[in-house]
Parts: structure tokens; C-alpha cells; sequence
């Protein structure tokens, strides 16, 4: 008998560490659980974060591409206003040219009609009494 005490006693205590073991390995598979749920929803988390930073990439790259198509759009319209503006004071300085070639010209008109005037006057009389003695006047020898 002592020994079958010593028995139900080791079998009780298998059996409670049985039970024990079994209540841990319960717990364990809860933990498991949760934690494999925690891993679900964290990949899930993940793929929606790298899902919007591929969007937000993408988004990023299409307004950088309209930045680049502007700028070379403003740059167009940019050299083609510096053309504008280059044929246009080419014209105008042509222009300028002409008006001042011109302007010369009657400039030097004004300097030798001046000239003239103060040669005459300078020498308008001696001038005259050479050109009226130059010139044969009929003046009293009429047919004589």
C-alpha cells in the first residue's frame, strides 16, 4: 500500500504538472494568436504604407515632370519674346539710322547754304563789281 500511495501520489503530481503544461500550452496558443493577428494587421499596415508612399511617389514624379514641362514652356516664350524684342530694336535702330542719315544731309545743306551766304556777304561787293566789269555792257555803244 505504501507503495501504491507513493504511486497515486506521483501520478497526481503528473497528472497536475499534465494539467498545468496543458493550461500553458493553452495560454502559449492565445498568445501565439494574438501576436500572429498583431503580425497580420502590421503587415497590413506596411503594405498600406508602401502602397501610399508609391502613390505619394508617383504624384511627386507627375508634378516634378508638369514643374520641368513648364519651365521648358516659360523658357520657350521667354527666348522667343527676346527674339521679338531683338527684331524690334533692330528695326528701330535702322530707323534711328535713317532718320539721322537724313538729318545730316540737311544739316550740311544748311552749313553750305550759311556758307554761302556769309562768302557773299564777306565778299558779295568785289564780287559783283568783278562779275558787272567781267561782262560786256552795251550800255551807251548801241549800234555806233
Amino acid at each position: 500500500m505504501a507503495e501504491e500511495t507513493a504511486t497515486d501520489k506521483r501520478i497526481d503530481k503528473i497528472e497536475d504538472a499534465i494539467s498545468r503544461l496543458t493550461t500553458i500550452s493553452a495560454d502559449l496558443q492565445k498568445m501565439l494568436a494574438v501576436n500572429e493577428q498583431r503580425l497580420i494587421q502590421q503587415e497590413k499596415q506596411v503594405n498600406n504604407l508602401e502602397e501610399v508612399v508609391e502613390k505619394r511617389r508617383e504624384e511627386s514624379e507627375l508634378k516634378l515632370k508638369d514643374v520641368y514641362d513648364t519651365i521648358r514652356v516659360e523658357d520657350r516664350n521667354i527666348l522667343e519674346e527676346l527674339n521679338r524684342m531683338r527684331t524690334e530694336a533692330n528695326i528701330q535702330h535702322e530707323k534711328l539710322s535713317l532718320k539721322i542719315s537724313e538729318m545730316q544731309k540737311v544739316i550740311w545743306i544748311y552749313m553750305g547754304g550759311f556758307a554761302l551766304i556769309a562768302f557773299l556777304i564777306s565778299y558779295g561787293g568785289p564780287v559783283v563789281r568783278l562779275l558787272a566789269s567781267a561782262t560786256p555792257s552795251n550800255g551807251g555803244n548801241t549800234g555806233h
